[in-house]
């Protein structure tokens, strides 16, 4: 079975150079999502992973889409987007490998005793960084639409499941993801600010 290609037009992929530009992304994401998914499982990544290395790779586009060059060949961006997947899929991976040798036993006792301060501390950390992410969230919520917003903060913020906003939306998973990239790129922006 034949699966099409996103037609790929010159003029969207100058609009996704502007990060802020949400409605390039949105027709990004709906036109090329599917396409993307079939990158990722061609990597051999597992079925269980293949959304969260989907999503890997719309945030990887994104931070990185400014410094594609078209190469003058037919296909030159489904190329790129090829090679952004591969990376992506090979830091997934070797990741993964990394993590099937675990510890277990007295090993994994003594090492969770010696971390236990570390645990509180870090603790204490995550919800202040929690709170200044949410600071940040409501400083630059005026930057993008409603329904984006309210897929980032559901999913993002609030932990829920991206299938089940993006069905109660009427929107693509890629697009929440692409919508969270760009707002958690707005926050990060505005919290170095202040932290300067």
């Amino acid at each position: 079975m034949s699966v099409s290609q996103p037609e790929t037009r010159p003029s969207l992929i100058l609009r996704l150079k502007d990060s802020r530009n949400e409605p390039a992304w949105t027709d990004f994401a709906r036109d090329y999502e599917p396409f993307l998914t079939r990158l990722v499982r061609r990597q051999g990544i597992p079925d269980r992973h293949v959304a969260d290395v989907t999503q890997q790779l719309l945030m990887a586009i994104v931070r990185s889409v400014d410094r594609w060059k078209d190469d003058g060949q037919s296909a030159s961006f489904r190329r790129w987007l090829s090679g952004v997947a591969r990376n992506v899929s090979i830091k997934f991976l070797m990741r993964e490998r990394r993590q099937v040798g675990g510890q277990g036993g007295s090993d994994l006792l003594e090492q969770l005793e010696a971390h236990a301060d570390e645990a509180i501390d870090s603790a204490r950390a995550r919800e202040y960084d929690h709170e200044l992410i949410v600071w940040a969230a409501e400083q630059v919520r005026g930057d993008f639409r409603e329904s984006s917003w309210r897929a980032f903060w559901e999913t993002q913020i609030e932990g829920r499941d991206v299938a089940d906003v993006a069905a109660e939306l009427n929107v693509s998973p890629g697009s929440i993801y692409m919508s969270r990239s760009r707002i958690l790129a707005r926050i990060r922006e505005k919290i170095e600010k202040v932290l300067s």
